[in-house]
């Protein structure tokens, strides 16, 4: 079990998604916090990020869920950037992975921007500079992942195998445990990735790739009711940028 039973883990990981921030916003970075009315951009956030989940072709019943696998957050929490009456805004760590997720400008999805941003630049730069080995690498990925939903890893509970950022492929609405893996859990209305085991006489076993987090047994299926327990997917693959620097 992680320290807090969650995808997002401590200060240091909090700070260190802050950095990235930077790169998610592209051309148009805003250094600080826009000082715009709360009541404008958050409604102009939530119609934004329909909008954008709309192109991407993501069914409205499958919206929170699809949202709450880019951020790591709980559906529960994700619902309220949803809201009609009452939109909420996401804390800067989620609306960063958020945008990058959606390859969208940040200062768009609150109102500031006219340009949806980054989709149209990447094609560009693509078409341009003529990277077709880019096509090919899609086209392998979703023929072998082409049932999967992507996911971002956050936190270091399943490092070296799945590290913090690391990009994962998960074969959602399976409902239940199917064999033993690496799943995705709702747990305590947060996401958290682990290793599940089906251990004879113990019960199914939760554990972590990091040996600094203990695991975690559930004996039945009402322990894992009253722990709130639900699985959101189980993991199938993952991507990961190596890069070998020379010294």
């Amino acid at each position: 079990m992680s320290k807090n039973g969650s995808l997002v883990g401590t200060l240091s990981e909090r700070k260190t998604l802050r950095k990235r921030v930077s790169k998610v916003r592209g051309p148009s970075v805003v250094s600080s916090q826009p000082e715009v009315p709360q009541s404008l951009s958050k409604t102009d956030f939530r119609a934004h990020l329909i909008a954008r989940l709309d192109q991407a072709e993501v069914p409205a019943h499958k919206r929170m869920m699809y949202v709450a696998g880019l951020t790591g957050r709980a559906v529960q929490t994700v619902s309220r950037w949803f809201d009609i009456r009452q939109p909420g805004l996401p804390d800067l760590e989620s609306y960063a992975r958020l945008c990058e997720g959606l390859r969208c400008n940040a200062d768009w999805m609150l109102g500031l921007s006219a340009t949806a941003g980054l989709l149209s630049e990447m094609h560009a730069v693509g078409a341009n500079a003529g990277q077709g080995w880019m096509g090919e690498l899609l086209a392998e990925l979703g023929s072998d992942f082409h049932r999967c939903e992507p996911m971002r890893m956050s936190g270091d509970e399943m490092t070296p195998r799945i590290r913090d950022g690391d990009h994962m492929f998960v074969l959602r609405d399976i409902g239940k445990v199917s064999g033993n893996g690496i799943y995705v859990i709702e747990w305590k209305d947060r996401l958290v990735v682990r290793h599940v085991e089906n251990r004879i006489g113990q019960g199914v076993v939760l554990s972590c790739e990091n040996p600094a987090y203990a695991e975690c047994v559930v004996k039945d299926a009402s322990a894992a009711q009253r722990m709130g327990l639900r699985v959101v997917g189980k993991v199938q693959g993952i991507v990961r940028a190596v890069h070998f620097w020379a010294h």
